[in-house]
């Protein structure tokens, strides 16, 4: 899978996921069921994580700017903009490149590429440890909670 294929399948499923937890958010606040919102929410978060990995993988593997980086980060916390974002990178070109270090002739120089050199070259182990990785701050935020209580935001307001 190239670069560009798996940011984009990472932006689609960052984007489904949003949508499955804003249905969710709507049930739960229309009142209609609140048990959407768990499952959506931990399924999204998950999702999130999944894209941010992605994206500084692709960023490191495609050299991308400092702001483009950060710029394919920040979509992830807006409502599908990772899609946009994915298919405007495209269109300018940043999403082009295949996958460095892919063979043992090119040698990785800065940290960022050592590490990008070992997902490339070993992928499978790679995966793994990144989806391990994944797990435990996903446990871990699970853990801490969600960052505000909406409903307490609702009744200081009222």
């Amino acid at each position: 899978m190239t670069p560009k294929n798996l940011h984009r399948a990472a932006a689609l499923l960052e984007m489904v996921t949003w949508t499955v937890l804003i249905v969710g958010m709507i049930l739960k606040y229309s009142g209609i069921t609140e048990a959407v919102v768990p499952i959506a929410g931990a399924v999204h978060g998950f999702g999130f994580l999944c894209f941010a990995a992605i994206t500084i993988t692709v960023w490191v593997n495609n050299r991308w700017t400092f702001a483009q980086g950060v710029a394919g980060l920040v979509v992830s916390i807006i409502p599908w903009a990772a899609l946009p974002f994915t298919l405007w990178a495209d269109k300018k070109g940043i999403l082009d490149e295949g996958w460095r270090f892919t063979t043992a002739e090119e040698e990785p120089k800065t940290f960022a590429d050592k590490i990008l050199a070992q997902l490339v070259r070993h992928p499978l182990r790679s995966i793994l440890i990144i989806v391990v990785i994944i797990v435990i701050i996903y446990v871990i935020l699970l853990t801490v909670g969600q960052p505000y209580d909406p409903d307490a935001l609702v009744e200081s307001v009222n």
